[in-house]
């Protein structure tokens, strides 16, 4: 299946001849996430369940499925259902786990009609999924949230056992993981954990089959070998992205998938004296050349860059002047060769505009950096440097 999503691509060539009436785009490393990849199972020797919940993201849903699934995953975790239902959509026929709660009977019936791996950790969830499988004719896939410790949502630890054993009863689900969430507490961790090899422990000597158990996400696979049990569940280190700056002395060595591009609209000279932008927020204190990209906070690039922020114009690092605005940031192009259409990159993958160098001088988490990405951006995919697939979503799409 992942193999004909990507043969039935559009031929590079008419790929190449869309972007080039791209305003601005997303450039993703196939290549880079396959080396992310392969560095978090070297070091934690279990199954990997991918994370691909918020567009994987912000780095397109259904093509990061795809090409995983083409790496031998089997299996991946959602929020949301049309997030699952945009890989069903895709032709994609792997695994998905969805964490999205369920209070209609369409989603219940969705759930069922895709197959769709449901968390349940509510009786009355349980009873109604099963009775809706029975009304299908089908035996529907769920995982049990336990709460732990973190106390946000699912079956209290110390009921858990319990309400598992509850669920195995129930003719038309199939248990297939139970799993949890950290605290990133070191301490309070080392208890979940516990909780959950005493919860595992005790379905064990009951002889109530669970299937597999899964606790650690990005943080505890930099620093919690002890929590990797059966399964871990990679979120944003699985896209080159450390989640603090002090994993990046870990001896993971990710690389970040994704650059954001944008072209230049306008270019022109500005003298000393000129202001620039809202509020007159940017002065200009000689005569210089400026451009206008195409690119704002409606696409996901931060409104903290204003009058701070960087990009990089061939190659050299050039200021943001003034407001990042809607639809608009403004730049220095001075002793620059450029003209209207030029390529900049708004986020490079390496460097002093990196990813994790944007959301530090924006002020805001590497999270909310990656969440906010557009979903209509345009995303091409390459690999060994060669386009191979392109996902450019309309509105429809997504809701």
């Amino acid at each position: 299946m992942a193999e004909k999503y990507f043969a039935k691509q559009p031929d590079p060539e008419d790929i190449t001849k869309k972007i080039e009436g791209y305003q601005s785009w997303l450039e993703i490393d196939l290549d880079a996430l396959d080396h992310n990849f392969n560095q978090i199972f070297n070091k934690v020797k279990v199954e990997i369940i991918p994370c691909v919940k918020s567009n994987a993201y912000g780095h397109g849903i259904a093509p990061i499925v795809a090409y995983l699934m083409s790496k031998g995953v089997k299996r991946f975790l959602v929020a949301k259902i049309n997030e699952a239902e945009q890989i069903r959509d895709a032709g994609l026929d792997c695994d998905i786990i969805s964490m999205d709660p369920l209070f209609s009977d369409e989603q219940y019936n969705k759930v069922v009609e895709l197959k769709i791996t449901q968390t349940v950790f509510l009786k009355e969830t349980a009873d109604k999924l099963n009775s809706t499988s029975e009304k299908h004719g089908k035996i529907n896939p769920v995982w049990i949230k336990i709460d732990t410790g973190l106390g946000r949502i699912g079956v209290k630890w110390d009921k858990a056992v319990e309400f598992v054993k509850y669920v195995s009863m129930l003719p038309f689900l199939k248990i297939d993981g139970i799993f949890s969430t950290l605290s990133e507490d070191p301490e309070l961790d080392k208890n979940q954990v516990e909780r959950m090899n005493l919860i595992s422990k005790e379905l064990n000597q009951l002889g109530v089959e669970y299937g597999i158990r899964s606790i650690a996400s990005s943080n505890a696979i930099f620093h919690e070998p002890h929590s990797y049990l059966d399964a871990v569940r990679p979120g944003i280190m699985l896209y080159g992205l450390y989640p603090e700056p002090k994993d990046q002395e870990n001896i993971l060595k990710l690389k970040q998938c994704f650059k954001l591009k944008a072209r230049i609209e306008q270019i022109k000279d500005v003298k000393i004296g000129e202001s620039l932008t809202y509020s007159k927020r940017f002065v200009a204190s000689k005569n210089m050349r400026v451009g206008t990209i195409h690119l704002g906070y409606s696409d996901g690039f931060p409104r903290g860059l204003t009058q701070k922020g960087k990009v990089s114009v061939n190659g050299k690092i050039k200021p943001i002047l003034g407001t990042v605005s809607v639809n608009h940031t403004l730049i220095d192009l001075d002793d620059t060769q450029t003209v209207v259409g030029s390529v900049v990159e708004a986020i490079s993958n390496v460097g002093e505009n990196d990813a994790i160098h944007i959301a530090a001088t924006s002020g805001i988490m590497i999270y909310s950096l990656m969440v906010g990405l557009n979903p209509l951006l345009p995303r091409i995919y390459l690999q060994n440097n060669k386009i191979v697939a392109i996902n450019h979503l309309k509105l429809s799409e997504l809701y």
